[in-house]
């Protein structure tokens, strides 16, 4: 009895629950597949070209800045920069898709949760790239 009377004073002047999140859209669904699957493919490609990279950083360390081999190793660092593309446009889309005034609810959480994904990725492609760069300046 004492729950009954809980639960009709909570109807009658407490706080009404909490609205139920909005599922995303089907196509926001297939969209934000499609977001992971190209920042995927991008992390999978730097990570591919990364040891290249590495390997002619570490010949090029204590190198003059126009020796053969730091110019071979910045040539490498800007072409796994460019590998990055894939993420950076990924990033650019949830950006975007954050922007929209019609994205509420579990869209939101959808949203954020994909771009907290490509972040982390982006962020563990970031702390390589300022190794790299940092140990050629070494």
């Amino acid at each position: 009895r004492a729950v009954t009377r809980s639960h009709a004073s909570a109807e009658a002047g407490g706080t009404p629950p909490p609205p139920l999140p909005v599922p995303p859209s089907a196509d926001l669904t297939r969209q934000l597949a499609q977001i992971r699957a190209d920042a995927h493919r991008g992390h999978q490609a730097f990570l591919a070209a990364a040891p290249r990279t590495r390997s002619l950083v570490n010949a090029a360390r204590g190198s003059a800045s126009a020796s053969d081999a730091w110019i071979s190793a910045q040539v490498s660092l800007s072409e796994l920069e460019i590998t990055r593309r894939q993420m950076m446009t990924a990033m650019a889309d949830l950006d975007k898709l954050m922007l929209q005034p019609e994205l509420t609810g579990g869209a939101t959480d959808a949203v954020t949760e994909t771009r907290d994904r490509v972040s982390a990725l982006m962020d563990e492609e970031n702390a390589l790239m300022r190794q790299l760069a940092g140990s050629l300046l070494q």
